[in-house]
């Protein structure tokens, strides 16, 4: 019994140390937040947030990560959104979300949930409401920032918002467009 409970204590310990579980507990609610036009202030409508989840697993070589679940969801007329989070996870290995908000003709916004509540002095904070603006490009900018496709792994249900705005923005500016996806019927 003794050497059962020894194992489970250094697997635990392993676990931990080797970065296979991000945390003994967490909670993920809801991701809220306001787009916004950079110069007017005005809400953006109908941009997409996509928020997209990765496992993380220790390897000899180092962490590597594999596409866990995505979810998203378009702006009000009001700019706002709200994406559920995981709820939640005991001895997950499941990163914190990253996000990708996206509309045609405006800059993107993307990375670490957590990071950009950090370390993104240009977004402000109301509560736990991000207000995040997004500029408004010429052609020229939006040829040379496009922004980044969702996970390839992603089902197609779960990212079709994206594809359509990727799509609707790639017409906009002659290039071709995205029409398949993995399992796409």
């Amino acid at each position: 019994m003794r050497s059962i409970k020894l194992l489970f204590l250094f697997s635990l310990l392993f676990v931990m140390s080797t970065g296979c579980a991000t945390s003994l507990a967490n909670y993920e609610g809801s991701f809220k937040g306001k787009v916004i036009d950079a110069d007017t202030g005005k809400p953006i409508e109908k941009a997409v947030v996509l928020g997209t989840w990765y496992k993380e697993y220790a390897t000899v070589a180092g962490a590597i990560h594999k596409f866990y679940d995505a979810s998203e969801t378009l702006t009000d007329q009001d700019g706002e959104f709200s994406l559920s989070g995981q709820g939640i996870s005991m001895l997950s290995n499941v990163n914190p979300m990253d996000i990708l908000i996206f509309k045609a003709g405006y800059s993107y916004e993307s990375g670490s949930w957590n990071s950009l509540k950090k370390y993104a002095t240009y977004i402000k904070w109301e509560g736990n409401k991000a207000i995040i603006p997004l500029k408004k490009l010429t052609m020229e900018e939006r040829k040379r920032d496009m922004p980044p496709l969702p996970p390839g792994e992603a089902p197609y249900e779960k990212v079709k918002l994206m594809l359509d705005e990727s799509n609707k923005n790639s017409k906009d500016l002659g290039i071709g467009i995205i029409d398949i996806w993995r399992d796409k019927r």
